[in-house]
């Protein structure tokens, strides 16, 4: 059924293509064949090799793109320091989170026909896990965060990992996908204190009738119990044309965001929280509705396209409404039950459905959907001030790209609260500090590349990960 190719290797044994007698390739079978010959030989390629006929001959090609690609992979995924990174004290937690949608095979296998243009060879689940496992040990995360992980490849990762001494949790899409989000963290670090798995899928809800899931996770640090960080880890809807979906998405997320992050109320009585960073495939691009939203803390909605969520030219306005009240959910993106929380561990429950749970609240009467101020207002806001890791320099020669989708762009984020908001208008920076990032390649270096899964990279996305600094410095009162 499927073309793709099940080699029982690894990448390991193709980093130095060899030389070759001239060879005429004449098939693609013949082609395919020829690669397996020659990634069984162990001779290293020299000049002489790359002047000789099979250069120019398709399987020369292929060893010339896998030369390319890994001298492109030594010189744009490098850490680079931030000149504004604070320096470190001693009693400061300096850490790495890793971000990676890692490409379900399954997935791949389903949609084949998107990688007609990649080298077969590479896409075998045997290669590219042993390409993946190579770029985290690489980076070495102490929390590594996960999209399109296959839930009958969770154990088999965890083998690869055992070395980090990783916890994992773990959220498969609701449905029948088999694939899910998932955070590791390491039990020597980090305690657990708290976690949510979040379900975007609402029965009867229109913009979230898709089943795609997110992760938080509240974390203790053990050697500073009194220093706490959120890690959230998600994977929106990809359908291009229904940005509207992944705006309702966002706010279902910054409403538990809210709800696990806070930690209590300051004198002036404004809700204080944890340090949070938040990663994942958004599946959007630099400054769109949702990006607005997330890294501004407001958007306006009511007056754009209904669900491409752009300036209106024709067609019909969004209006005032994004989710129906009784999902409980205000335009601040705090559920209703939590906004006269006082402490940290009070218990309310929300009024979202969850698969394993239900409803775990008594939905309002058709009444309350009227005149409230709280709802459907036609703008969203929230309390997180998120800052992008990276930059995105649209437009400009140093673009950065994580994946292609008809072209190389950004759709994956490693987002964090630089700020905290200490009152209605005012943020003060917060103990979460951005210390270096794991460079993306530019679009130029990414058509050098030329494409991924590829035999240095193992995903159809790159992987974003921050070096962070929580400073123990003194906390506003609560």
């Amino acid at each position: 059924m499927t073309r793709l190719l099940r080699y029982p290797f690894t990448g390991s044994s193709l980093l130095q293509p060899p030389c070759i007698p001239f060879v005429v390739v004449r098939s693609k079978q013949q082609q395919r064949g020829a690669f397996q010959r020659m990634s069984r030989s162990s001779t290293s390629l020299n000049q002489s090799c790359l002047e000789s006929p099979v250069a120019n001959s398709p399987v020369g090609k292929i060893f010339q793109r896998y030369a390319r690609q890994k001298r492109m992979s030594e010189t744009c995924r490098k850490w680079v320091k931030l000149q504004s990174a604070p320096r470190r004290s001693p009693e400061d937690f300096q850490f790495t989170l890793m971000c990676y949608n890692i490409l379900a095979q399954e997935l791949l296998e389903m949609h084949e026909d998107l990688y007609d243009r990649h080298d077969q060879v590479t896409l075998s689940w045997p290669h590219r896990y042993d390409r993946l496992l190579s770029e985290i040990n690489m980076v070495r995360p102490d929390i590594l965060c996960l999209q399109e992980l296959q839930d009958n490849h969770k154990d088999q990762f965890s083998s690869g990992l055992a070395n980090f001494k990783y916890e994992m949790i773990f959220k498969k899409r609701t449905g029948d996908k088999t694939d899910g989000c998932a955070i590791y963290y390491r039990r020597d670090l980090f305690e657990l204190m708290d976690y949510h798995d979040v379900e975007y899928y609402q029965p009867g809800v229109k913009r979230l009738n898709r089943e795609n899931v997110a992760i938080i996770a509240k974390f203790r640090v053990k050697s500073n119990p009194n220093q706490c960080l959120v890690v959230a880890t998600t994977h929106l809807l990809y359908n291009p044309r229904r940005q509207d979906i992944r705006l309702a998405q966002v706010q279902v997320l910054l409403a538990e965001l809210d709800r696990l992050a806070f930690l209590g109320r300051m004198e002036n009585g404004t809700p204080k929280y944890a340090s949070v960073i938040l990663c994942g495939d958004f599946n959007l691009q630099p400054y769109t509705a949702p990006y607005v939203l997330l890294t501004t803390g407001f958007l306006q909605y009511e007056h754009l396209s209904s669900n491409t969520l752009e300036p209106i030219s024709c067609g019909s306005a969004f209006g005032k409404k994004l989710l129906p009240q009784r999902l409980g959910i205000t335009d601040d993106c705090r559920h209703e039950s939590h906004l006269d929380r006082m402490e940290q561990d009070e218990a309310k429950n929300t009024r979202l459905h969850h698969s394993s749970k239900g409803t775990v609240a008594q939905t309002p009467s058709p009444d309350g959907e009227q005149n409230n101020q709280f709802f459907s207002q036609g703008a969203l806001k929230h309390r997180f001030k998120f800052t992008s890791a990276y930059r995105h320099n649209i437009g400009k020669e140093n673009q950065e790209a994580s994946t292609f989708q008809g072209q190389w762009i950004t759709v994956d984020y490693l987002f964090y609260t630089k700020f905290q908001n200490t009152n209605e208008k005012q943020f003060t920076e917060s103990n979460l500090n951005l210390v270096a990032t794991y460079a993306l390649p530019t679009v130029k270096q990414a058509r050098e590349i030329y494409s991924i899964p590829n035999m240095y990279f193992g995903s159809d996305h790159f992987g974003l990960a921050g070096r962070f600094l929580l400073k123990a410095h003194t906390e506003p009162k609560l």
